[in-house]
Parts: structure tokens; C-alpha cells; sequence
């Protein structure tokens, strides 16, 4: 017959031998239709969570490791991701998508800790693209295009810091139109900037102080040349 202390120790070692409890639980609308989906593991969120809208769309699905939010993506009632969220060696990072009201995609970015990060890109209703700005820390900083309706560009920048150092303009038919090279400290255009007409011939020069169109000279073919070189 065991003993006392054999029975203890068989007791013990069922018990470590049990497998860990796993469930999911689900929680419900007022009206009685599915909000959530939980799964647990020893009692801490484990795995993933879903979030139904009320008509029954997925809503957002989490992930869980060990209680802890680790992901989390976000959709639209008609299946469209809007946002995403990981937590990656430390840093968070997230994809956001926004839209029209009428649902088309309008811009698209990367934040990593809460600052853009990278490239964003924005669209028109069509779903062509609309512009492009690379970002660096929050900041803008690199190349930035815009587009016209018919995929042709718009205009090309340059930033430094935030702010633009040139730009160049474009006719929607693609042929350089305006050239600004002079921005002060604070992004703003002050100075000399030059016209084009269709044909890439110098066609007058613009002089701004912030921003702010002072004058424009046309610019005659017999000093053309002059112009091209000085300024």
C-alpha cells in the first residue's frame, strides 16, 4: 500500500505533467453578434485576437505574445488593410493607409516611433499616383515628385532638413517649365528663378522674396545667352 508521501509525490508529478491550459473566449455585441475573439494560454493573451465589425466584417486582429501586443493590423469594412502595427528589435513601426471618403486610396507612409520613415506616396482617386516624398526620422528630406493627371511629373524637388533647396516644374506634356534653385533658411524662395517655354529656350526670369512673385522679365534672344550663364 503507498504511503502518504508516495501519493504526494505521484499527485505532483500528474499535475506537471498536465498539458497547459489552452482557450478562447468571445465576447458580443449588445445585438449578439460576434466583437471578439480571444485566445489565451495559461491565462495571458497568446496568439491572436480578432475584432469584428457588427455587420460581421473583420474589424482588426491582434497578436499576443505572453500578454504582450506585439502586431496588430486594422481593416476597413470592405477588406482593406488601414493600418498595421509591429514591434520589431524595439521599435515600433506602422504602416498607415488612408483613404477618400469614397474609398479610394489616398496616401500610403511608414512611421518607426511614431515618425514617417522612408517613402510616402499619395494617389488620385484613379489610383495614379499623385506624388512621392521620401522621409528621413520625420522629416522630409531627399527627393519629392508630384505627378500630373496623365503620369507625367509635375514637378521634382530637393530637400535638405526638412527644407526644399530646388525644384523643377514641369508643362503636363512633360517639357521643363520652371527652374528654382534660391530657397532661404526657412524653405522659402528668395531670388532668381527661371522660365521655359515648350521648346527648353529661356523665356523669362522671375525674382521672389518669400515666396512672393515680385517681377517677371522676358527675357530677348540676343541676351539669352547671358542670362543662361549668370543666373
Amino acid at each position: 500500500m503507498p504511503s502518504f508521501f508516495q501519493t504526494f509525490l505521484l499527485a505532483i508529478m500528474l499535475v506537471l505533467s498536465m498539458p497547459a491550459v489552452s482557450q478562447e473566449t468571445e465576447k458580443y455585441y449588445e445585438s449578439g453578434a460576434l466583437q471578439f475573439e480571444y485566445s489565451y494560454h495559461n491565462d495571458k493573451l497568446q496568439g491572436f485576437t480578432k475584432e469584428y465589425y457588427e455587420s460581421g466584417e473583420l474589424k482588426a486582429e491582434y497578436e499576443y505574445r505572453t500578454n504582450k501586443l506585439i502586431a496588430k493590423k486594422e481593416f476597413r469594412r470592405d477588406g482593406n488593410l488601414e493600418y498595421e502595427l509591429k514591434y520589431e528589435d524595439g521599435q515600433k513601426i506602422e504602416k498607415e493607409k488612408k483613404y477618400y471618403p469614397t474609398g479610394e486610396l489616398f496616401r500610403e507612409h511608414t512611421l518607426i516611433n511614431g515618425k514617417i520613415e522612408g517613402l510616402q506616396i499619395d494617389y488620385y482617386q484613379n489610383g495614379q499616383k499623385k506624388a512621392q516624398r521620401q522621409y528621413v526620422n520625420g522629416q522630409r528630406d531627399g527627393s519629392a515628385k508630384g505627378y500630373h493627371m496623365n503620369g507625367k511629373v509635375q514637378g521634382d524637388w530637393l530637400f535638405q532638413n526638412a527644407n526644399p533647396v530646388s525644384a523643377t516644374l514641369f508643362y503636363s506634356t512633360g517639357e521643363k517649365w520652371l527652374v528654382h534653385t534660391h530657397f532661404d533658411k526657412k524653405g522659402r524662395l528668395n531670388g532668381t528663378s527661371k522660365e521655359y517655354d515648350k521648346n527648353g529656350t529661356l523665356m523669362a526670369l522671375r525674382y521672389y522674396e518669400e515666396n512672393e512673385m515680385l517681377k517677371r522679365r522676358r527675357i530677348g534672344s540676343w541676351s539669352r545667352w547671358w542670362w543662361e550663364l549668370w543666373y
